[in-house]
């Protein structure tokens, strides 16, 4: 089948007619969910190249007929099924594909859960595919709302050189190259939604001068792996996470920053005085060499987003169908014996897991609807719960068996990605108390 590619273009302009209330001009009422499922099939479209042309005009359709989908669904079983095992099944697969087989299981996991219970497979099914609740809810609603404008932000600030001045600022002003990892690492961090995508930009440059300084290559990958983590806490954008939990707490965006920006600043200040204080006479001139086109930019950051957002969706259509939530979170206690500190250990291992190999913004989805429930519910204030969580979730990058960022760091200075994972842990012990500490106190 011949792939026109349409996507690639199509996605970034649904994406901005769908945040930029085009109804209201019009006069024509249009539906969230309507934009929703066009921008879904759009990033499938990108994703499945081959079946991009049939996939754009199934999410068309769909945007069209969505409302009669919802209004007519009791009567209409027979179309739902057909609708929605497809899409389930190229949410899954995509989601094993491009955000990690660990997630692919997880999301598997979910979906058939329900087959052991007495329900309705094909009905719950249906459901989640076209509720507002659920796959076309509060998670792909985030992601096509906030993230895509925060995405399309910080690539313009990337194309402007603003990234560019920041780093240069630093590295004419800071000749230790580890804590030019860190300072670049914590700036380029803060905003990308990304830690690889940190490493891989950032780490290019601050690898190679740490091990030419005499770092060995596992202390050079593992410092950089650390540094664009931690970027990922750091306020005032946190991945993204900052405007996300704000939302979904319904509280001020500055109270999450006023909350979350004196354990990141204590983090940044233990790092960089632990860092070896080895210099060069001379660094030199950092250069962003990521020059693509805007479009394919945007295309490229959102569709693996949408698609992980939709697949969250299903994860909490599945879960509140089938009272799974109130499961966990029951289970998580009895097991506890409602004892603080095992929850709490009991809690962050969960986050390291549903983490693993998942953007900053979609892991905070993920642990915010799974894990935090049971800390609120063991009486810790909701926005420390939600921190405690971030943070654990965050820290799968580094933490074996899926350390992306630790793995991405490894890759550059050429060494064993295990031996960095746990070199890049013992650097990073701060991160793995701090959530204790802030939720204690």
């Amino acid at each position: 089948m011949i792939s026109l590619n349409l996507s690639k273009y199509l996605l970034p302009l649904f994406l901005i007619l769908g945040v930029s209330d085009i109804d209201f001009y019009i006069g024509y009422p249009i539906f969230d969910e309507q934009w929703f499922i066009l921008i879904l099939l759009s990033a499938l479209g990108y994703a499945f190249k081959k079946f991009d042309l049939p996939l754009l005009i199934i999410g068309i359709l769909l945007f069209l007929y969505y409302p009669y989908l919802t209004e007519y669904a009791n009567y209409e079983k027979l179309l739902l099924y057909f609708i929605s095992v497809p899409i389930c099944i190229l949410v899954l697969i995509s989601c094993y594909l491009t955000s990690g087989k660990a997630f692919g299981v997880i999301l598997l996991g979910f979906l058939t859960y329900p087959l052991f219970l007495d329900i309705k497979y094909l009905d719950l099914i249906s459901h989640i595919v076209i509720d507002n609740t659920a796959m076309l809810g509060m998670s792909i609603s985030i992601m096509c709302g906030i993230v895509f404008l925060f995405v399309l932000a910080g690539q313009i600030l990337v194309r402007l050189g603003i990234i560019d001045i920041m780093i240069r600022f630093i590295l004419k002003r800071v000749k230790s190259p580890g804590r030019v990892a860190i300072l670049s690492s914590a700036i380029f961090g803060s905003v990308s939604g990304s830690a690889v995508a940190n490493v891989m930009s950032t780490g290019q440059l601050t690898i190679p001068l740490m091990i030419q300084c005499g770092y060995t290559k596992v202390r050079a990958a593992a410092y950089e792996a650390v540094a664009s983590t931690g970027g990922q806490l750091m306020p005032p954008v946190m991945g993204a996470a900052a405007f996300l939990m704000a939302e979904i707490l319904m509280i001020s965006y500055w109270e999450v920053v006023w909350v979350a920006i004196p354990p990141a600043i204590a983090f940044y200040t233990l790092l960089l005085l632990t860092t070896p204080k080895v210099s060069l006479d001379t660094i030199p001139e950092y250069k962003n060499s990521v020059k693509t086109n805007l479009i394919k930019s945007i295309s490229d950051s959102m569709y693996s987003l949408i698609i992980l957002s939709a697949a969250i969706g299903l994860i909490i259509g599945v879960m509140d169908q089938t009272g799974l939530s109130f499961q966990i979170t029951s289970i998580l206690n009895i097991v506890s014996g409602r004892n603080s500190i095992l929850l709490l250990i009991m809690v962050a291992i969960l986050c390291i897991i549903l983490g693993m190999g998942m953007p900053t913004s979609s892991t905070y989805l993920l642990v915010a609807i799974v894990a935090a429930p049971a800390l609120i519910e063991a009486g810790i204030t909701d926005i420390y719960a939600h921190l405690f969580v971030l943070y654990f979730g965050v820290l799968s990058m580094i933490t074996p068996p899926v350390a992306l960022s630790s793995f991405t760091a490894a890759k550059i200075a050429k060494t064993n990605p295990i031996i960095t994972a746990l070199t890049s842990m013992y650097i990073a012990w701060p991160l793995y108390i701090m959530p204790f500490i802030f939720v204690w106190f």
